[in-house]
């Protein structure tokens, strides 16, 4: 399950996953240390032809849905990888609309009794952590703009995260970027080998405030490591 995330990573570095090395206009990306579903997240799509980073809603829309309100009934922020080519709301976008969403990292919660301790989990050598997702357009009824929303797909725990939950993000390796947006490949079992779980040596993770906990917390700390309560767990977070 992934029902937080960060991103705080600069322009630069977002424009640096373009494959051509181009430098595109990211005058409206915002630093986000809470990302909660139904929020803005910039995504990398492939559109008419060319590679973009564009805000989208997190929380897919189907495009047979009444309304936004009939939608969030139905949580679409994360897309099982195991289940995503029999869901109805899933089937074509895994074929033809995938984007990869740029994460600084994602916020998971260790269950301890009746209590959860929250984590910032990270990859250790990179800033900004790609990770496979679906998107969707939907337009409303009447002359109102289209709106663009997108899930995140998800795999099972590799060992690392297994010790705080069960899933994660499927987390992209750079190299395999170009082969999941690529519009050309719409046999899902040609893309969906990418989705498992990476290699656990990839991951970094730290306990951070309990002020993740509520989505109106935006600030810098919610991401801060508590250094002083962090525990082995059987790894050196």
């Amino acid at each position: 399950m992934c029902g937080r995330a960060f991103e705080i990573y600069t322009a630069e570095e977002l424009g640096s996953l373009d494959e051509h090395g181009e430098s595109p206009n990211l005058d409206w990306l915002v630093q986000n240390y809470n990302l909660a579903p139904t929020e803005t997240s910039p995504v990398i799509v492939v559109r008419d032809g060319a590679r973009r980073i564009e805000p989208f809603r997190w929380g897919l829309i189907p495009s047979w849905a009444n309304s936004v309100q009939a939608a969030s009934r139905f949580a679409l922020i994360n897309a099982r990888g195991e289940e995503i080519t029999e869901k109805r709301t899933y089937a074509e976008p895994i074929e033809r609309r995938r984007c990869v969403v740029p994460l600084s990292g994602f916020y998971e919660w260790r269950r301890e009794g009746k209590t959860k301790r929250p984590f910032a989990i990270r990859l250790r050598e990179q800033p900004i952590m790609p990770v496979a997702g679906v998107w969707e357009c939907w337009q409303p009824a009447g002359e109102l703009a289209p709106i663009h929303s997108f899930s995140i797909v998800t795999t099972a725990a590799n060992g690392f995260m297994a010790v705080i939950h069960d899933r994660m993000p499927a987390i992209l390796a750079r190299w395999d970027i170009e082969r999941w947006l690529d519009p050309e490949v719409q046999q899902p079992e040609h893309v969906l080998p990418l989705v498992q779980p990476c290699p656990s040596a990839w991951l970094l993770a730290q306990e951070v405030s309990p002020l993740v906990n509520s989505v109106r917390n935006k600030s810098p700390e919610v991401a801060q490591p508590l250094a002083a309560r962090e525990r082995q767990l059987g790894f050196n977070f």
